[in-house]
């Protein structure tokens, strides 16, 4: 009986002379499979593209039964795949979880800034020695993809859900700045870290998993049982599960990889069942006891997945950044022991008013209940911009409720649509200066800052609610389908705000 130690050192020593054979693709330590079914019993299992017969192979790369008395076992795998796809294309009947998410967790969509390519956040790292620091872990084909520049450290922004941000600077996507990463596809290595920006809230949490308790390294041992259960959530797949099929494995860097079985599905038939897809990449591989074992980054066709070993992964990203920060990094998966702790990154900072605006925005104006006065406008023929709201904690107390996540979701989608009918389409503009819209936003942006100051009950002696109803109607004979019904959608869930200060918006937005 060959001892795991063994079976290592073994698998260590013939790896690269397996690798050098035409189609095999990966060499780990796992069950030996007997028609798909494990046996349990320890083997060094070579992945193929294709598994053909021994009479079809020339001698000198046929793979023996075993070496040094530890049996072999050739999986077929067929090719490896990335896992970052451009958004809208879609190979599964899955889609594609592109829900806003505060306080930040893992198992969620993120993309660098103005990039159509998406990926997933894994977990949060944190380094002892910096404390209040974080980090968010992905993939660095995830931070690097083709339609933008290679990213800058402290420079390149990354966004959740989307990489967006607000034209107006009041709200954003964007959580983080590219940090640092280890990468080299034909070395096994592709991992990468985000620095979360001061005042981002994030819990040690993976949507669907729960919270993160630990890391922890498979054994050979473990792999060999074929019994290891691990699951990850995707942003394309959402929650699957599986067993490992292989530890150790080397395509490139020795003992870096973990191959992943899916667990059976009875509806698909004959159709090939996948552990993960296009846009999972960055997924956290975590264990029935919630402890991080690795980081999803690849598929095969025949369904497996990869992840490199978080431990291979820490130690890439500390020699990283401790380089880079020219100081001893030890990062550290960060860990929770009840639900809902919510952290903060200490540092947020007010966002000022631009001193060119104020001449512009002008004294703060107190609207009369009943008529209101005539609404302070730009002239249309200089274009309209909407005016910066000046405290930092507004875009966090909209993050507070879905209502609120809605409408930073809405605006930041369609922002750039909405300020071309206004600036750009003549009935849009007269409709938006006369019905004195105009001027009750110039009133919203300042409500934050002066908490005693309030929307007034009516506008031009209409209600509120009535002016908004009238001006959606005008924007929904110009407006793309897109638009019109996420307006639609906001317009079923927005509250009455006439009358109310902003803190009685953010109440009437409600909590989760």
């Amino acid at each position: 009986m060959v001892t795991d130690d063994e079976a290592l050192a073994i698998k260590t020593r013939v790896a690269p002379q397996l690798l050098a054979l035409p189609g095999v693709t990966a060499v780990g330590l796992g069950s030996k499979e007997t028609g798909r079914r494990a046996t349990g019993e320890l083997a060094l299992k070579v992945f193929v593209t294709v598994k053909r017969p021994a009479n079809q192979v020339a001698a000198a790369e046929v793979i023996p039964r075993e070496i040094d008395g530890l049996p072999t076992d050739v999986i077929q795998s067929g090719a490896r795949h990335l896992l970052a796809a451009p958004t809208g294309v879609y190979e599964v009947d899955e889609n594609e979880d592109d829900t806003r998410s505060r306080p930040m967790t893992g198992g969620r969509a993120i993309r660098r800034e103005d990039s159509t390519h998406v990926g997933t956040l894994g977990c949060f790292l944190v380094d002892p020695a910096e404390p209040g620091t974080a980090y968010a872990l992905t993939n660095y084909h995830v931070v690097a993809p083709p339609d933008v520049p290679m990213p800058d450290r402290d420079i390149s922004a990354v966004g959740q859900p989307r990489g967006r941000s607000s034209v107006t600077g009041c709200c954003n996507d964007l959580f983080g700045k590219y940090a640092d990463s280890a990468h080299d596809r034909d070395d096994g290595k592709d991992e990468a870290v985000i620095k979360l920006d001061p005042g981002t809230q994030w819990l040690a949490e993976i949507a669907d998993i729960g919270i993160v308790t630990e890391k922890h390294e498979i054994t050979p041992a473990e792999a060999a049982s074929h019994t290891y259960q691990v699951r990850k959530r995707g942003c394309r797949t959402l929650l699957t599960g599986g067993v490992v099929s292989a530890v150790n494995t080397s395509a490139g860097q020795s003992d870096n990889e973990i191959v992943i079985d899916p667990n059976p599905n009875p509806e698909a038939g004959a159709r090939t069942v996948f552990f993960v897809y296009e846009g999972d990449s960055g997924s956290a591989l975590v264990s029935d006891n919630k402890e991080v074992v690795g980081l999803v980054y690849k598929r095969d066709d025949a369904g497996h997945g990869y992840a490199l070993a978080i431990d291979h992964v820490l130690e890439r990203l500390d020699a990283a950044l401790s380089e880079t920060l020219n100081r001893s990094v030890t990062l550290e998966v960060a860990r929770a022991t009840q639900v809902g702790l919510v952290n903060t990154v200490p540092g947020a900072a007010m966002v000022a008013t631009p001193p060119e605006l104020a001449a512009q925005l002008g004294p703060a104006p107190r609207p009369a209940p009943r008529p209101a006065p005539a609404a302070v406008t730009t002239p249309v023929a200089t274009g309209w911009m909407p005016p910066v709201a000046t405290p930092a904690f507004l875009q966090r107390d909209l993050d507070r409720s879905a209502t609120g996540r809605l409408v930073i979701t809405t605006w930041l989608t369609h922002q750039r649509e909405l300020l071309g009918l206004i600036n750009s389409n003549r009935r849009v503009a007269l409709a938006w200066h006369r019905t004195g819209l105009s001027g009750l936003v110039q009133v919203l942006a300042r409500m934050p800052a002066e908490p005693d100051l309030a929307l007034p009950a009516t506008l031009h002696g209409e209600p509120v609610r009535t002016v908004l109803t009238r001006m959606r109607a005008t924007l929904d004979r110009f407006a793309s389908p897109g638009l019109s019904a996420d307006l639609a959608r906001l317009d079923r869930v927005l509250p009455d705000l006439g009358g109310l200060s902003y803190p009685g918006i953010i109440a009437a937005f409600g909590t989760d």
